[in-house]
């Protein structure tokens, strides 16, 4: 057996312990994801830990088909779009300016300016599209393991990668970035 699965035991049986490992290995991980699809660093956090709430209390749903960090980032992606659907109808009656942070520690000035420049057009493209856009280059997950996380089939994900890395290209040389 090995450690991961031993820490899913763990957290079968009610192991407090077991559910800080799990936030300890993949926190970050999760958040980054919420902040890139939430455009807030704060709702973020929220859902970050609304994540490993809910995978502590639905432990026991999960039957070790796939990684235990794609079934996290299901859950994840499940709650932004939640959170999104709310957000969209409280829209319609408050209009709340979106605090737009850059996700990351890096010291590099420059490098921290064209994150933020790429994570500035990353929000201006639809939710759908940026969706797939961070699971896969954010999350390095494969087509596969997006349409399961999502629900789609991997030709709609392709789809939908291909429009969302058209639609960011466009942004970006509106934007004025040069191909390099």
């Amino acid at each position: 057996m090995n450690s991961e699965q031993e820490w899913i035991d763990r957290l079968q049986k009610g192991d407090g312990s077991a559910l800080a490992w799990l936030m300890d290995r993949y926190g970050t991980s999760i958040y980054r994801t919420a902040a890139l699809l939430l455009k807030d660093r704060h709702l973020a956090e929220d859902i970050s830990q609304e994540v490993f709430l809910k995978a502590y209390q639905k432990i026991s749903q999960y039957k070790g088909q796939g990684s235990l960090q794609s079934w996290l980032t299901r859950i994840a992606v499940h709650l932004c779009r939640s959170r999104m659907r709310l957000a969209s109808w409280k829209r319609l009656f408050i209009r709340d300016p979106i605090e737009q942070e850059i996700v990351g520690t890096d010291s590099n000035i420059e490098q921290m300016a064209e994150e933020q420049t790429l994570w500035n057009h990353l929000q201006r493209i639809p939710y759908s599209y940026r969706e797939v856009i961070v699971l896969h280059y954010y999350q390095d997950l494969s087509i596969r393991e997006i349409g399961e996380i999502t629900g789609d089939k991997e030709g709609t994900v392709k789809s939908k990668l291909s429009r969302g890395r058209a639609m960011l290209k466009k942004e970006l040389i509106r934007g004025g970035w040069e191909n390099e």
